[in-house]
């Protein structure tokens, strides 16, 4: 009898194990619990042939890593040798979609392909694995959750949005992030934009005065695993 019990006991464990796991995989990550000074800066819709190369100059003056969820269109255009310096310098690709159409106008079909797409155009021309995917525009719903969770993705979001990507002016940017940060934010940016790039220099303002408060930068998986 003792056995039988501890045979249920133990079978309702591992389901419990498994329900948990499931949960985890379809988790949405905007920000991360640490009791370190952490952040992450992220970069979203590129490779973009000059402002990219200039952020990335930036960071290395700094001594900085941040995530670069790439467009795989972007990519054929502009990449090769930009992505190989963003991995060169210690950085972290993302998964940004093939095509950045909207979740919304794509069937899980769509949605599918278009995330194997950029998969695997980094992964045969760089040799390069990614884990995360942020989807276009933020959209989150169950198609965006069941199929990150298939391919093995963690779906990252943001906890900052500094709203380049409406060009605000570079000190707006700056003195937003200051007032908001905290340990363990995720920081919205972009390195493509449609008219020119605020981004580049509100980062030359943002970097020494966070650095100088005494936090961290880390790619978005290094602050996964601070948690």
């Amino acid at each position: 009898m003792k056995k039988i019990i501890s045979l249920l006991l133990a079978f309702i464990i591992a389901s419990f194990t498994g329900v948990y796991a499931l949960a985890a995989e379809n988790e949405v990550c905007r920000s991360v619990k640490t009791d370190e000074n952490l952040i992450a800066l992220t970069f979203d819709d590129g490779p973009h042939p000059r402002y990219t190369e200039a952020i990335l100059r930036i960071l290395e003056k700094y001594g900085v890593r941040a995530t670069f969820f790439v467009i795989g269109e972007n990519i054929e255009y502009y990449g090769d040798g930009i992505i190989d310096k963003i991995i060169g310098g210690g950085h972290e690709l993302g998964n940004h979609t093939f095509t950045h159409r909207h979740t919304k106008q794509m069937s899980e079909a769509e949605f599918y392909a278009d995330v194997r797409k950029c998969h695997a155009l980094v992964k045969e021309k760089f040799g390069y694995e990614m884990k995360l995917l942020r989807p276009p525009e933020g959209y989150i719903d169950e198609k965006v959750k069941g199929i990150s969770a298939e391919l093995g993705y963690s779906v990252i979001l943001w906890s900052i949005d500094t709203k380049d990507w409406e060009h605000t002016g570079a000190s707006v940017i700056a003195s937003a992030v200051e007032r908001k940060v905290g340990s363990g934010d995720i920081i919205l940016m972009h390195d493509y934009v449609s008219r020119p790039n605020t981004t580049i220099a509100a980062l030359e303002e943002i970097i020494p005065s966070l650095l100088a408060r005494g936090y961290s930068f880390v790619t978005v998986s290094e602050l996964l695993d601070a948690r």
